[in-house]
Formats: structure tokens, sequence, C-alpha cells
């Protein structure tokens, strides 16, 4: 057994088990990444309110910190070790 083959069997485990916690977290991640990442070019097109007008300045770091979170917990997620 080689190195590849070694690869290939751990990706087929990995595909085996796609519903892994980790990988639901990462999955919920993306979900609480995803809105913060959208609403930045909608606000800045004027088509909803914009983070600063809803949060203030200082506010801001609200959805910062969700997104920062959001982005962390899918980094664990899909973390595949090889």
């Amino acid at each position: 057994m080689t190195v590849n083959d070694d690869r290939q069997a751990s990706l087929s485990n990995d595909e085996q088990q796609s519903l892994s916690p980790l990988r639901i977290a990462g999955w919920v991640g993306v979900v609480v990444a995803t809105p913060f990442f959208l609403w930045v070019p909608l606000g800045f097109i004027s088509f909803i309110p914009s983070m600063i007008d809803v949060f203030g300045i200082v506010g801001v770091r609200i959805p910062a910190a969700f997104t920062i979170a959001g982005l962390l917990l899918a980094a664990v997620g899909f973390h595949r070790i090889e």
C-alpha cells in the first residue's frame, strides 16, 4: 500500500462520513456568516440599510463578531487532517 492509496482510502472514508458532527458544525458556520457577507454589498448599493445605519460605527463590531465566529466554526468543521 502506497501513500496515494492511503489518501484515497481516507478520502473515501470522508465521503462515507459526510454528516459527521464537525461537518455539520462547518455548515452551521457557513450559514451564520453568509447573511453578513451578503449584507455588505447590498448595503453599499442602498438595496437595504447598511450595517453602519443599523449598528452605528461602534456597533459594527457585533456583525463582525458573528461573521468571524461563523468563519472560524466553518474552518474547524471543514478541516481535514491528511
